[in-house]
């Protein structure tokens, strides 16, 4: 993986998008890609980031495919009908195509109760989750940096989280993909992007100082989770050990998007 003779495996996918609209999560599952167990917050995106989102989108001509909206549990924001019908005038009156699907663990009745809220029109994906082990989650704090067989890696190949769920969003701005923001909200960084890319070459920088932290670029490839070997408590490597310490010993102060 140290040179590139057809170019890069897996580029972020510019027409996809996944909103991390907040970090607040009940269950906080062991191992979690978005780092709900390991470095707990609430930080939320406010209405008007969402707005800013959907004018960027437009100003851009951008039509997105697909528009995930995701934390954290999504379901708890307290804001989630406004910021799901914002997405949804984007969607009704400049993008009809575009898929705009919420993804939930379905867990506590506050949220069990928050999914008949969820507007027609908005696509719902329920895991069901029934408690914080997952035991087919791939282990996301063991980074490629802290193994000797990843030292030439060009990190900017990326993964298939880059290349199938797109760009990210959060509170602080875009990444090459979600999990790229939750790494930067615990590291610190301070690398979100203010405004949306529409080139790779905004992302690459990106993913040379994300991609080496995240397990995810380990597997590379997608592997279903039937084919999965079974993930045994919370494997973490050095690099996310002194993160974590860190980050609850001082929480790192990242500019807003």
């Amino acid at each position: 993986m140290g040179s590139l003779v057809h170019g890069y495996e897996f580029p972020p996918n510019l027409n996809r998008i996944e909103i991390d609209i907040t970090y607040d999560c009940r269950l906080r599952c062991l191992n979690c890609a978005r780092s709900c167990s390991q470095a707990p917050d609430i930080a939320a995106m406010s209405i008007n980031q969402i707005d800013k989102f959907v004018s960027e989108s437009i100003s851009q001509k951008v039509k997105w495919e697909k528009i995930g909206v995701l934390g954290g549990e999504p379901l708890l924001h307290p804001d989630l009908l406004e910021i799901l019908d914002i997405l949804l005038t984007y969607k009704e009156t400049y993008s009809p195509s575009s898929l705009i699907e919420i993804t939930t663990s379905g867990y506590g009745t506050d949220v069990k109760s928050a999914i008949s809220t969820v507007p027609k029109g908005v696509e719902i994906n329920n895991t069901h989750k029934q408690d914080a082990y997952q035991d087919k989650f791939e282990p996301f704090n063991v980074a490629p940096r802290d193994q000797w067989k990843f030292c030439l890696s060009d990190f900017r190949n990326g993964c298939s989280t880059t290349k199938d769920c797109g760009l990210g969003l959060n509170i602080y701005g875009y990444y090459p993909c979600g999990p790229g923001g939750a790494i930067d909200r615990v590291m610190g960084f301070n690398i979100g992007l203010k405004h949306l890319p529409r080139s790779h070459d905004d992302i690459f920088p990106q993913m040379q100082q994300l991609c080496r932290f995240c397990g995810h670029f380990c597997s590379r490839h997608f592997i279903p989770k039937d084919q999965r070997d079974t993930i045994i408590g919370n494997p973490m490597s050095k690099s996310w050990k002194k993160s974590y310490a860190a980050f609850q010993k001082n929480k790192p102060t990242l500019t807003k998007y």
